[in-house]
């Protein structure tokens, strides 16, 4: 991730009310209807920074991970679509080289993943992503509904600027 990745999405989240509940509120119902289409336990708005993945919106998230609102960036799912600019796609953690050795895996029983980018004034926040709590298949209508809920969310997003632009 460069530098200047880092700081657009920094200049970015900073102009966006993230603390907002009303917004909060509303991308928890996006999270949650995401998950029901996609009929898997889990699904987030995510916000990649340098050192933390902080979440935006949430369904199914318990734990540690609810009580922190993130986790460190070295074990996010979603910082590989973040820096790829693509989506993401684990079916199956246990098997997957990069992720069979995350703690997200293997301690909190993340069994697979599927995420997109997620872009707000040409600049990728984060990600909106499903998770899995055993190996899943994703296809592509997976992947579309998600890019349909991420369009929806940047939108969403658009209507918290601090500034009013």
């Amino acid at each position: 991730m460069s530098d200047t990745d880092l700081l657009a999405r920094m200049h970015v989240l900073a102009g966006l009310d993230l603390d907002n509940p009303a917004l909060r509120q509303r991308l928890d119902e996006i999270t949650a209807r995401t998950a029901g289409r996609l009929g898997l336990p889990i699904s987030l708005v995510s916000f990649v920074l340098d050192t933390a993945q902080l979440l935006g919106g949430t369904y199914g998230v318990e734990g540690w991970i609810a009580a922190a609102g993130g986790t460190p960036v070295e074990w996010s799912f979603c910082a590989n679509a973040v820096e790829s600019g693509r989506p993401y796609v684990v079916p199956d953690t246990s098997v997957d080289p990069l992720q069979s050795v995350n703690p997200l895996a293997f301690v909190d029983g993340f069994g697979s993943y599927a995420g997109v980018p997620l872009i707000v004034d040409g600049t990728i926040l984060g990600a909106h992503c499903v998770i899995g709590t055993a190996a899943h298949e994703f296809t592509d209508a997976d992947l579309a509904e998600l890019r349909t809920s991420a369009d929806e969310i940047a939108t969403v997003l658009q209507g918290y600027r601090r500034d009013g632009h």
